[in-house]
């Protein structure tokens, strides 16, 4: 059977080869390339929502589009944390973390998924819907990796322009490394409660 490709899904793959371009441009010599980068981002995360936006309006809302997001998310994360911990910027257990967190929570709303369950749905406890499933939490969550991937960008083009310029900017340098344990505080707050939520349907 043939599935067709909808617009949705063509916006959601279309940031594939935009998050190489970043991270090419992340790897390039002088200032110019990372604040490009810098730029490019949130375009990656618009384009998040704009293939949501464009699949409910069209209602092409489909399983593999769900499943398309969902593996797009992943790629874009752990292939920008992979490519900042390569850098020197963040360290290698940062990256650990939430590659560790992706397949462990993504296996088991797999698990869930098989059970009838979908991936917010499997979340019965009061905390597990408030840290996993409210739009607040979702979106602070996004927002936290979005600024730290920003914020990681930025010093790069600061510390090209060179050291004047890193003493003009020195709060870039400070904010970076806040925004991503903040990040990475929130990526294991919001798994736990899979963890201890996934364990109604093992019984």
């Amino acid at each position: 059977m043939t599935v067709k490709m909808s617009t949705a899904n063509r916006i959601t793959l279309l940031r594939l080869p935009l998050l190489f371009v970043v991270v090419a441009l992340l790897y390039l010599p002088g200032a110019a390339p990372p604040l490009i980068a810098l730029f490019l981002l949130p375009v990656l995360y618009l384009m998040d929502w704009l293939d949501g936006y464009v699949a409910r309006f069209k209602n092409q809302v489909t399983d593999l589009g769900s499943v398309l997001d969902i593996a797009m998310d992943r790629v874009v994360e752990n292939v920008l944390w992979i490519a900042f911990v390569h850098l020197g910027l963040v360290p290698l257990w940062v990256g650990l973390v939430f590659i560790t967190r992706s397949f462990l929570v993504d296996g088991l709303r797999g698990f869930a998924l098989a059970k009838g369950q979908s991936a917010f749905g499997m979340m019965h406890s009061a905390l597990g819907k408030f840290m996993v499933s409210s739009r607040f939490m979702r979106g602070l969550y996004g927002l936290a990796k979005g600024a730290a991937f920003g914020a990681l960008a930025l010093s790069l083009g600061v510390e090209a322009l060179g050291p004047q310029a890193m003493a003009h900017m020195a709060w870039v340098f400070y904010l970076a490394p806040i925004l991503v344990y903040l990040s990475v505080f929130l990526c294991v707050a919001r798994a736990i409660p899979v963890l201890l939520d996934i364990r109604r349907l093992l019984e």
